[in-house]
């Protein structure tokens, strides 16, 4: 039978993966008979173990042998596999000879660097798009390894691998907190946590290096939630120079010994009861100028606003007391 190289002519299950490839500015032509391929010879994109799990593969193997269809593998001008393992070790299973197979225009062996980049992009949209048998770790892979690409921008890459937008500018703020720290000598390695790291990814393009720096060491040491660290950030923007930012990082890094010795000995952070009510107080300030924003409206409930405000004002007094004129407790 003939290849098939317009989309007119594609059979439905065909067209998504004939679209993805396209996206990514390859060119195509559908083989009904494909010689199957050698599974070692492919584009590594994937952790080796989720490459052919041999539940799915056995799975598959029994669909095929029952004449169900499944969508072409992709493979290189040369022959290297971009999608489909698990199919084709199915395949493979069944003894087939030939399989269903897009073949793009291009070879890997000699591929210039950047079509060997498009073509890794191109594989790992089509793992991040399975879903099945890839972990969110793999797909944070992917999208990283797309990001890498200025041409693709976060909703573009959500688009091409099946993921929502916020997931994308999650994963490329943590991949920018990490390049960022370790390009000021700061390497996390795990050390910070995701929600925490997205907000270091989106701050690391307004805080200078030595700021950023000493913002990742104290994240790194402390555990801090994303909340807190994105109030000890807020604050580091208001100090209006880099001195002053470095002087917030110390007054936390001072305030916070307990908590970063607790995280130290044993992994778990508990920041002190006086930074936390230092960051609901700044709620509360945010409201200085215009305090009637908190005033409850609805009739209903404003005697419960008041004996919570009031019960707030006296125990707010006697830590104002405690901690004196200096500075200090009694």
């Amino acid at each position: 039978m003939a290849s098939i190289k317009t989309r007119q002519q594609l059979p439905d299950l065909a067209k998504p993966t004939a679209d993805l490839i396209e996206k990514f500015g390859f060119e195509w032509e559908l083989d009904f008979e494909y010689p199957t391929p050698d599974a070692a010879k492919r584009v590594q994109i994937r952790e080796e173990k989720h490459y052919v799990p041999r539940a799915m593969v056995m799975q598959i193997a029994s669909a095929m042998g029952r004449q169900e269809k499944f969508p072409p593998v992709v493979v290189t001008a040369d022959g290297y596999l971009i999608d489909g393992n698990t199919r084709t070790a199915a395949a493979r299973h069944n003894k087939q000879p030939f399989i269903q197979a897009l073949i793009l225009q291009d070879k890997y062996e000699g591929a210039t660097d950047k079509v060997a980049n498009r073509l890794h992009l191109l594989g790992a949209a089509f793992n991040a798009r399975h879903g099945k048998g890839i972990d969110r770790e793999e797909i944070r892979k992917a999208v990283e390894f797309i990001g890498q690409d200025p041409t693709y921008d976060g909703t573009r890459i959500a688009a091409l691998v099946g993921v929502t937008d916020a997931t994308v500018k999650s994963m490329l703020a943590e991949m920018r907190a990490r390049q960022r720290a370790d390009s000021v000598g700061v390497h996390l390695n795990g050390s910070v946590t995701a929600t925490p790291l997205r907000v270091l990814g989106q701050a690391s393009e307004k805080l200078n290096d030595e700021p950023f720096a000493a913002a990742a060491s104290l994240a790194q040491d402390t555990g801090m939630s994303g909340g807190e660290l994105r109030d000890v950030i807020r604050q580091m923007h208001e100090a209006k120079s880099d001195e002053g930012a470095l002087a917030v990082v110390e007054e936390h890094r001072t305030a916070r010994r307990e908590q970063i010795a607790e995280y130290r000995a044993s992994g778990k952070s508990k920041p002190p009861p006086a930074a936390k009510l230092r960051q609901r107080l700044g709620f509360i300030l945010e409201f200085e100028k215009h305090p009637r924003d908190l005033a409850e409206l609805n009739p209903e409930v404003v005697a419960q606003h008041r004996e919570q405000i009031q019960r707030s004002i006296v125990i707010l007094q006697a830590v104002l007391d405690m901690n004196g004129s200096g500075g200090r407790s009694k």
